[in-house]
């Protein structure tokens, strides 16, 4: 089923977002192909815009790939409020105990990302400022 101009515009963004998405989540064409009941060309088809997939379809990608059903849409802008939402959905239905176990979890993870931005960042300052020589040159 293709669309027409901005149809095939929109086809081909949920398309790329559907590879980008399937890619960060490691699977193969194949592999989704095989979760989904399709052949990896139809799923190549979909990842290029030829195929537009039906609402039902996109769930199951984002189900499969457990994102956000608007990162499909390109929409997924990696905001604090959506990210929260999609971790609530993971852990969704889990006892009290392992949903607390997985936000230490979290939490732990969140520091060392801190950590590591303070150093990158600490990194480039010292990148930026002129080397100076700790001994004086010899005087020729």
């Amino acid at each position: 089923m293709k669309g027409e101009g901005g149809d095939e515009d929109l086809a081909r963004k949920v398309g790329r977002a559907i590879a980008r998405e399937r890619k960060a989540a490691g699977y193969t064409q194949a592999r989704v192909g095989d979760a989904l009941g399709l052949e990896k060309e139809t799923i190549s088809r979909i990842e290029t815009g030829v195929i537009v997939p039906s609402i039902h379809r996109l769930a199951q990608f984002a189900d499969l790939f457990r994102c956000p059903l608007s990162a499909l849409f390109g929409e997924y802008k990696g905001g604090g409020a959506e990210d929260a939402g999609a971790i609530a959905q993971l852990v969704a239905g889990l006892p009290q105990d392992d949903r607390r176990a997985i936000l230490r979890i979290i939490s732990e993870i969140a520091a060392i990302a801190r950590e590591r931005e303070v150093l990158r960042q600490r990194f480039e300052i010292a990148e930026q400022i002129p080397r100076r020589s700790d001994s004086p040159r010899p005087k020729i």
